[in-house]
């Protein structure tokens, strides 16, 4: 439970009238974050052997946990139970960009990744806001012209107005303008880690290589499509005491960055919603498996915890009378719990009320009003996501 307390002098609670605002669904502006990557495997599971998630499981991840936490997300691949993702989004309201993962080494893979995008484009959900072509292929060694024809065959057999486009590094697009013309839009993956940025510096250098693709690209829908920082693991590739993967650095860097991505006005994408212990068959130390919000059991880590609690207060509105209304900051669709006390020292009890935030804002309104039996003098809030 991410959670700071705020008390505020207020009167008696008896009852509780919460203001809802616009269609949850509709909204983006008012969620921790814009955007996650997601990957819904966990555990022992691996695609390397086979062993994927059930539909069950990315369900409960994308209803329970993920739609609290971000507007959208993007996936990585359409293989076995991944292809479900879009429309599960769908029925939660949750925006999606489905990729099919390209690879040098299975061009039969590669057929059916592209088909199964293909099959989800045309179902054409209204929360499907593009549709992703390879992950970083090319800084894999896929061939430019190659995934230039993927992308134009899947615009022309999809035949809907769902945007086509790929992700990749800063470096691959400014080599290969011919990828970003193909594109409807593009998504840089970028790390401050990985270019050995110092902490400092890092959510300020991510902001910088993104204006660097809108300015050689201008007018072309540059997205954020990872960025974060490790909390832990080894690295085998190189050693930089200036550049430590940490909770505390992940802390740092989210609260950097998502203030500064909101103030350009960035989509972008958190990397990534849960740790994957399956990537240290990558070869490169336990570092890509340290990169998630939440742990490889979904517990939240303290960085996330400290990211959700910033800023949050309470607010008097009204004057005190027997009535009174109560301004709580909030992020929309996210659980909440109200409690009152006579005695700000003394013992809160039990929650007086459990509320939903109201969608459209970031604050939701609580009015109280006195009863004779109770009358708290101090209430504060928690939350509960």
């Amino acid at each position: 439970m991410g959670l700071r307390t705020i008390a505020i002098l207020a009167l008696g609670i008896a009852e509780v009238a919460i203001l809802q605002g616009a269609d949850l669904t509709n909204i983006t502006s008012f969620k921790p974050f814009v955007g996650l990557g997601y990957s819904p495997f966990i555990g022992n599971q691996s695609p390397n052997d086979g062993t994927y998630p059930t539909v069950a499981q990315i369900a409960y991840d994308l209803t329970n946990s993920v739609v609290f936490l971000a507007s959208e997300i993007r996936t990585y691949g359409m293989d076995n139970t991944l292809s479900n993702i879009a429309g599960i989004c769908n029925t939660c309201g949750l925006r999606c960009y489905p990729c099919a993962y390209l690879s040098t080494q299975y061009p039969t893979d590669n057929t059916n990744e592209l088909n199964s995008l293909i099959a989800v484009g045309k179902e054409n959900y209204p929360t499907t806001r593009g549709l992703v072509v390879g992950n970083e292929a090319i800084l894999q060694g896929y061939d430019p012209n190659t995934l230039i024809s993927n992308i134009n065959y899947v615009r022309a057999v999809t035949r809907t107005n769902i945007p086509i486009g790929t992700a990749d590094i800063p470096a691959n697009f400014l080599t290969n303008p011919a990828v970003v013309a193909a594109s409807d839009f593009v998504m840089a993956d970028i790390y401050g880690y990985w270019g050995q940025i110092s902490m400092t510096n890092a959510a300020a250098w991510t902001i910088q290589q993104w204006q660097a693709l809108t300015n050689a690209f201008p007018g072309k829908k540059i997205l954020i499509g990872e960025a974060n920082w490790p909390t832990g693991g080894t690295n085998t590739m190189w050693s930089n005491p200036q550049v430590v993967a940490s909770v505390a650095n992940q802390a740092r860097f989210l609260a950097d960055f998502v203030s500064m991505a909101k103030s350009n006005n960035i989509e972008y994408f958190i990397f990534e919603y849960r740790d994957e212990p399956w990537k240290i068959q990558e070869g490169i130390g336990t570092i890509e498996q340290n990169w998630g919000i939440v742990d490889t059991n979904s517990v939240k880590k303290q960085s996330l915890v400290s990211c959700l609690s910033t800023n949050f207060s309470m607010q008097l509105l009204s004057a005190k009378t027997n009535r009174a209304q109560i301004s709580v900051r909030t992020y929309e669709g996210n659980r909440y719990w109200l409690f009152g006390a006579v005695d700000v020292l003394g013992p809160w009890g039990n929650p007086s009320i459990n509320f939903t935030a109201a969608s459209g804002t970031n604050q939701t309104i609580i009015t109280v009003t006195n009863n004779s039996q109770q009358n708290a003098e101090f209430y504060k809030a928690m939350e509960d996501f």
